[in-house]
């Protein structure tokens, strides 16, 4: 598992891909020259991108991914929750939202007790049956891959898309496959699904629209551990 991991770290951590995130952290601290602004900056990016290499690791459960961030999210939040309870109105911090933080990792915790969770096998309900971590990461390939449909009207292939956003083909292929279903995103022709172009519906794209469109999707992904 461990030679695996490494694999998968470094076909993800490419120079392209980490060259960006070091120079946004140098900017941030030439700007406010705070090593505690840039140490709470740093801490969450190093380890959303530890989440997503072991997310990309067909080798770990996904089960223990979610359960350790789940147990992260709400020991962080608890301790943060009581700093800001013993430390007083003098504090001036806000204690609901500490408290929030860890309802949200009680939640991936009941989460992770879903079977589904580790299930890689699509189902009718698969965009239910993701893991938290992948729903949101899902989300966020569609709004690049949007993105770059938008940036450029010329339609695209998977591969350019792929290289465009700097995400995988299967990646690409899973956001066009929930774009596609909703009319966001049409093929404007009927070759091979690796040769088929995609083009952007604008008319689809805004806040109104992400809503109208996953809105449902979303309330039933998070009301799903209290279901089950």
């Amino acid at each position: 598992m461990p030679s695996a991991i490494v694999r998968t770290a470094r076909d993800r951590l490419t120079v392209r891909h980490v060259l960006p995130m070091i120079a946004v952290l140098v900017l941030l601290y030439a700007i406010t020259r705070s090593v505690d602004t840039l140490v709470l900056v740093t801490i969450p990016l190093v380890l959303a991108e530890t989440l997503q290499v072991l997310r990309d690791t067909p080798t770990v459960d996904d089960r223990w991914i979610q359960l350790g961030t789940g147990a992260f999210i709400a020991v962080v939040s608890l301790a943060w929750l009581s700093h800001e309870l013993t430390a007083g109105a003098a504090a001036g911090g806000p204690a609901w939202f500490p408290a929030l933080t860890a309802l949200i990792g009680v939640w991936f915790l009941l989460d992770a007790r879903n079977p589904a969770v580790t299930d890689r096998t699509p189902s009718p309900d698969a965009d239910e049956d993701m893991s938290a971590n992948e729903v949101m990461l899902v989300l966020n390939h569609v709004h690049l891959v949007a993105e770059e449909l938008k940036s450029d009207p010329e339609p695209k292939t998977v591969a350019e898309l792929a290289d465009a956003c700097d995400l995988t083909d299967s990646r690409v292929h899973e956001a066009l496959d929930l774009m596609t279903d909703d009319g966001t995103v049409y093929r404007v022709d009927r070759g091979s699904a690796d040769a088929a172009r995609y083009e952007l519906d604008e008319a689809k794209v805004g806040g109104v629209a992400f809503v109208r469109s996953n809105g449902k999707r979303i309330v039933r992904r998070l009301a799903r551990p209290f279901r089950r």
